[in-house]
């Protein structure tokens, strides 16, 4: 099996490069892999090879994607005629070829091949340059936009949707004043969040009626909706699009529509300081559906994390509030803070096994002992009913020192049937000793086929071996990414080439399996 050894940048692409030149075509599997890698590694040393993959027909079209990619994100460019030549060709994307086009003389060479395109796909470009986190070169973005001015505006006017989609162009262009002279005219017509609230404001000034209707739809930033709606009558309209989502979840079939606005007045609730009495009131409120009254949970739990654990502990002797307790607890486990201790202990000791689970992950993770009699309870909960309490007091043996802890971890990393607890185990065996468990952590980046259903052990697996950050861990992940495993592997590899080169670290979710595994946690007869 091939294998990677991880050092600094320079090797790294020399055994890259080593690779690519000795597997044969028909391992396009792993070339398109260790192309990926060179996106990260590489650098313009590595351009003509990058450009031979690119033009080569001969190659299979998953590499000659991948090395498209990776000439973008490495600065590659083709002389007009050169990049002509590929998109005639007709097999790759036209899109992301485009970013190959650096000056307008490149431009001028394709528009014999951009003429040929419908009005609608460039205006497709367009939208997509502005949604895209690395938009179309200047010059290219320059000639769509003049040919929109010159052709394709007065041809889509014609279309059916057509004017639709010219509203959307102008708003992915506002600043030019040619997309302004339209907007000015359409404004009643815009979708929502096409446009910067502040532009909103600033385009419908001049007419009070179509203002006033901005911001009863919460389209304005927060001075001119008080100025048109006063205090009190903001703090109304947001409670009436609160209640008015409520009546849109709990009747069936989509019979009653979702209000506009909804998802901008949830932030409002957060943001704006005179919403905090109304936030506390829905939230309490059981005829608010509970789908809101979780999302105003969490919301309370980022702002005001004090009163979230207060109210949280109060809500504990109260079954019909369980859920939004459970959400509280799992979005405080994530990041506890030592104030958190009081919930996560009032929690363990009740008769909530799921509350129990998302406790012990927070004390896992707080500094401190929370007491004398703690390694009893942990030896206790090792018999709960929950498996997934079972790991995590396991884990708390292991912490102390426990061998009973660390076996049963490695036990249930090696023989459990089911992956969530595999990925558990893992998690913790990496957390509190990825040096000593590397053999199988290595093993759980293994991930044969999707029916095994190895991943959620292999994203554990693979963030161990990232935190603890030797040559050995990451040459193990260098290899399991070059053989196909499902892991975030990129992102640690790429954060911790930033760490070595001094660079700021980009930064990391923790890995998605956790997330099932809560659900997992909550519904353990589900399969997560």
């Amino acid at each position: 099996m091939l294998t990677l050894v991880w050092s600094s940048r320079a090797p790294l692409c020399a055994q890259l490069l080593s690779f690519l030149d000795t597997l044969p075509v028909g391992a396009f599997d792993t070339r398109m892999r260790a192309l990926r890698l060179l996106r990260l590694f590489g650098g313009a040393e590595q351009l003509p090879l990058v450009r031979r993959l690119l033009l080569d027909a001969g190659e299979p079209l998953p590499v000659r994607a991948w090395a498209l990619e990776v000439g973008v994100s490495l600065g590659l460019r083709l002389e007009g005629a050169e990049l002509r030549g590929l998109l005639e060709e007709g097999v790759l994307e036209p899109y992301p070829c485009l970013h190959l086009a650096r000056s307008e003389a490149d431009v001028a060479a394709l528009v014999p091949w951009l003429g040929a395109v419908s009005a609608w796909v460039r205006t497709d470009w367009v939208l997509a340059s502005r949604r895209q986190a690395t938009p179309l070169p200047g010059a290219v973005l320059g000639w769509l936009y003049g040919q929109w001015c010159r052709e394709d505006r007065p041809a889509l006017e014609a279309e059916p949707g057509g004017p639709e989609r010219n509203l959307q162009v102008a708003a992915a262009t506002w600043t030019r004043p040619e997309s302004w002279a339209l907007l000015s005219t359409e404004a009643r017509r815009l979708p929502a969040d096409a446009l910067p609230q502040e532009a909103l404001h600033q385009l419908l000034r001049e007419d009070p009626e179509a203002l006033r209707e901005a911001a009863e739809a919460l389209r304005l930033p927060v001075p001119s909706l008080l100025l048109a709606l006063g205090t009190e009558g903001l703090v109304r309209r947001l409670e009436q699009v609160v209640r008015a989502q409520g009546v849109a979840l709990n009747v069936p079939y989509g019979l009653v529509p979702p209000p506009e606005g909804y998802e901008r007045a949830l932030a409002l609730l957060g943001e704006w300081p005179e919403a905090r009495a109304l936030r506390l009131r829905l939230l309490c409120d059981f005829a608010v559906a509970l789908e809101i009254r979780d999302a105003l949970a969490r919301q309370l739990l980022r702002h005001e994390r004090p009163t979230a654990l207060r109210w949280a502990r109060a809500a504990l002797a109260w079954p019909a509030n369980a859920s939004l307790v459970h959400t509280v607890l799992r979005e405080a486990a994530a990041s506890p803070q030592p104030e958190d201790r009081p919930l996560f202990l009032a929690a363990l000791e009740g008769p909530d096994a799921v509350a129990g689970c998302f406790a012990l992950e927070g004390l896992l993770l707080l500094e401190g002992d929370p007491g004398a009699a703690w390694t009893a309870r942990l030896e206790a909960l090792g018999y709960a009913a929950h498996p997934l309490l079972r790991v995590r007091a396991a884990a708390g043996l292991a912490r102390r020192g426990e061998a009973a802890g660390w076996e049963a971890l490695r036990h249930t990393a090696h023989t459990s049937d089911e992956p969530w607890l595999r990925a558990e185990a893992l998690r913790w065996l990496g957390h509190w000793n990825a040096p000593g468990h590397v053999e199988l952590l290595t093993r759980g980046l293994r991930d044969d086929s999707w029916e095994k259903r190895r991943w959620p052990e292999a994203d554990e697996a693979a963030w161990a071996l990232f935190r603890w950050g030797s040559p050995e861990a990451l040459g193990a992940l260098l290899t399991a990414h070059l053989h196909g495993g499902t892991a975030d592997i990129e992102g640690y590899l790429e954060a911790h080439l930033s760490r070595q080169e001094g660079r700021p670290e980009p930064p990391l979710a923790p890995p998605r399996t956790r997330a099932l595994v809560a659900r997992f946690i909550e519904r353990p007869d589900s399969g997560g």
